[in-house]
């Protein structure tokens, strides 16, 4: 999934769900930055207010095993249910990490996320996070995040990780294609979000009253699914209506059901520039792209940050977000050790660095 479910259909099911416009957008804007948060930054280097964040995303499959496994199975992959039936292939092959929809694993990790948000500072912030993972098990099921030819999907054998070979195959909610793996090889995108969505509504509102009903539960799942099949609108086999159906999204969130809010566009510097100074020294090196080409690889200067006040930066968004990050972590890391993990040869010192 990306930012059209992430954070545009993520605000709506939290809005749905009952949460304040301005809870909702932080909700949502985690759950998205969670894809964006892949750089690593020294901000106030070599002072006492000095600060470095976990990245959670990472475009650079060539990292070593010990990072890949830090961040594709705890934020994107989170590993599932082997024997499930959608996980059924033409091979028979299987995975302990294999990542499955709703599976033991990911509600367990979102629930405790979710217990541990209850009055804290960092609570809105880490249940975006949580919800992040959780939703992808929909959209990457049958991937794990790890390198292995299980991840092979246009050739017989590939190694590659997460749905590299598929490309953008399961994050687009209008696409129906197909995983020449398994048995069932035709997936609806559509259905697999829908149904993402409805879960999430129903993990939302239980968090915000455990006093909720199920028949109320079950009436707003309706009410969100068919808005949201509405706003997803048209079948887009090459990715030509996104526009469109952003436009949708906007739009419903200023209904009464949705907050009566407007919906600003995300914008995946805004947290970090709210917060941080950037002296720039060669290109840029956050990603400087002239015709395709980043820039920043060729750059041998480091870009310089510091705090735009040292004296409330860890009131803003970006700092509570990447704090949260950490804690997520070191959360689910925690968990899947005790369950698929255990079964797994990992470093030594996964947990520990």
């Amino acid at each position: 999934m990306d930012a059209e479910f992430h954070y545009y259909m993520t605000y709506l099911i939290a809005a749905k769900a009952g949460y304040l416009p301005q809870e909702a957008l932080v909700i949502a804007h985690a759950s998205q930055y969670v894809d964006d948060n892949d750089m690593i930054f020294h901000v106030d280097k070599d002072e006492a207010s000095g600060f470095m964040n976990y990245i959670s995303q990472t475009m650079n499959i060539l990292k070593p095993k010990k990072k890949l496994m830090r961040i594709y199975p705890v934020f994107h992959f989170i590993p599932g249910e082997p024997m499930e039936e959608g996980a059924h292939r033409k091979d028979g092959m299987l995975h302990m990490l294999n990542c499955t929809p709703d599976s033991p694993n990911a509600n367990s990790i979102l629930d405790t996320a979710f217990h541990e948000s209850k009055d804290s500072p960092l609570g809105l912030y880490r249940m975006g996070i949580a919800i992040h993972g959780y939703a992808d098990t929909w959209a990457h099921q049958n991937f794990t995040g790890t390198f292995n030819d299980f991840n092979g999907i246009f050739m017989e054998k590939g190694l590659t990780v997460g749905h590299a070979q598929a490309g953008h195959n399961p994050d687009e909610p209008a696409l129906i294609w197909k995983d020449s793996r398994l048995v069932e090889t035709r997936v609806d995108n559509r259905f697999r979000f829908l149904e993402a969505a409805q879960r999430i509504l129903e993990k939302l509102m239980k968090h915000l009253d455990s006093a909720v009903s199920q028949k109320e539960i079950e009436k707003s799942q309706i009410e969100l699914r068919g808005a949201l099949d509405k706003a997803i609108g048209r079948r887009d086999q090459q990715a030509e209506y996104q526009e469109e159906r952003l436009k949708r999204y906007i739009e419903f969130a200023q209904l009464a059901e949705f907050g009566e809010a407007d919906l600003i566009e995300y914008d995946p510097e805004l947290w970090f520039d709210e917060v941080v100074n950037e002296d720039v020294r060669g290109f840029r090196d956050r990603r400087m792209e002239i015709m395709g080409y980043d820039l920043s690889r060729f750059d041998p200067f480091t870009d310089h940050y510091t705090w735009k006040d040292r004296d409330k930066y860890k009131e803003s968004h970006w700092y509570k977000f990447q704090v949260a990050v950490k804690e997520h972590q070191e959360s689910v890391l925690g968990i899947l050790r005790k369950t698929s993990m255990s079964y797994i040869d990992l470093p030594d010192d996964l947990y520990t660095s």
